[in-house]
């Protein structure tokens, strides 16, 4: 469910098969991350209105809620409101929007902290002209559900459909109804962006696979849910002991090696109670070696992996790795995001080595061992660590 923006619309480029649903539906889903519960939401859903409230736990706690109006088996704009809970509820919020849909716009218009965000505001063109539109949120699965109920599964099990973020070009999603049961949204934005949801006889959302995406939730239907005391119990909890955080928190590594200083810039997941290499991080499948934004990599001096001349410079690390044997792959391209991996651009790939550790290694760790004019990179994550020697020329 990345999460990238709240001001996010989406269109779907076909006709669509049914209006709003006027019978009441409500329902709540929980989201996890291995051990860890994510997300939480509670919706409504009577005639023309969509409405819900989502509790999100990283960085902070924060309470997102969205009122959609609906009409002619389409959406016709959206509200949506982001607060802290801890906050005074008089002081302004800290984000705002409202989107209104025509017939292949969205007008947007986003407050932060009560002050227009002109940058994120205005006109949005959808692909796609003269169909209907549909609003997201990440991660609303109540949103998702009405896309499926706009497009019951009667003649038809494939769609397009047309995003827009703030301040992001305009993209696609693809709705696959693999059997009346399952329904698969691939992302353009990220090939190995797949959700697969489970839905019920009557279309309502039973739960969402979302491990083949770079967020890894997992979300499931809940009959019974307090939403109201979660929101306290977590607020509560931030309050005693800090806010959680980024999910996967940016670091660095420098270190000086001989004449050469080598920089890493990463970002640490957390292991969460889950198996890592094999799972969480497939086999034979490229890695970004850490989370969020590719793994930046910089010597000062031309260093020497083996044979293999890496010349002064600045690189971004990745790794293929494999149950019989992983690679490090340095690539030439620099400053793109972790999905954005582009193979013509490779250095080299080099053979590391590996070791079971004794004791998992909650958090993803990368570091740079100085030994003289050589040096050691290597990383560490649940139950190994792959490490490889170079040195400066």
């Amino acid at each position: 469910m990345s999460v990238k923006s709240f001001a996010c619309g989406v269109a779907v480029m076909a006709a669509t098969a049914a209006g709003a649903q006027t019978v009441p539906v409500s329902g709540a889903f929980v989201s996890t991350i291995g051990r860890d519960t994510v997300a939480i939401e509670r919706y409504t859903r009577s005639g023309d209105k969509l409405e819900g409230d989502i509790l999100l736990r990283y960085p902070r706690v924060r309470v997102v809620h969205y009122v959609a109006d609906l009409g002619a088996g389409k959406f016709k704009g959206i509200s949506v409101t982001t607060r802290n809970p801890s906050a005074d509820p008089a002081s302004p919020a800290p984000f705002s929007m409202i989107q209104l849909l025509a017939d292949s716009t969205a007008t947007v218009d986003v407050l932060r902290n009560g002050r227009p965000d002109t940058t994120a505001s205005g006109k949005r063109s959808f692909k796609g002209k003269g169909v209907p539109q549909f609003p997201t949120i990440p991660p609303s699965m109540a949103v998702y559900e009405q896309i499926l109920a706009f497009n019951p599964p009667v003649g038809r099990d494939s769609m397009i459909l047309s995003t827009i973020a703030s301040g992001n070009p305009p993209g696609t999603m693809s709705l696959i109804r693999h059997t009346r049961d399952t329904v698969v949204f691939v992302n353009s934005f990220s090939p190995n962006w797949v959700e697969i949801l489970t839905v019920d006889p009557a279309g309502h959302i039973l739960a969402v696979d979302a491990s083949a995406t770079t967020v890894k939730a997992l979300t499931k239907r809940q009959n019974v849910l307090d939403f109201d005391n979660l929101v306290k119990a977590w607020a509560a909890r931030e309050v005693a002991t800090g806010a959680a955080g980024a999910m996967s928190p940016a670091d660095s590594v420098r270190a000086v090696v001989g004449t050469a200083s080598v920089d890493v810039v990463y970002s640490r997941p957390f292991r969460r109670g889950r198996v890592i290499f094999g799972n969480v991080v497939p086999w034979n499948q490229v890695w970004r070696t850490g989370a969020n934004a590719a793994t930046q990599f910089t010597t000062s001096a031309d260093l020497m992996f083996g044979n293999t001349l890496v010349p002064a410079g600045k690189y971004t690390l990745w790794t293929l790795p494999t149950a019989t044997g992983t690679k490090l792959i340095i690539n030439s391209q620099t400053g793109q995001w972790g999905t954005e991996y582009d193979v013509a651009r490779d250095l080299v790939r080099l053979d590391m080595t590996s070791a079971t550790l004794a004791q998992p290694v909650d958090e993803f760790t990368l570091v740079v061992v100085p030994q003289g004019n050589a040096g050691v990179l290597k990383f560490s994550w649940d139950d190994r660590e792959y490490s490889i020697p170079f040195r400066v020329k």
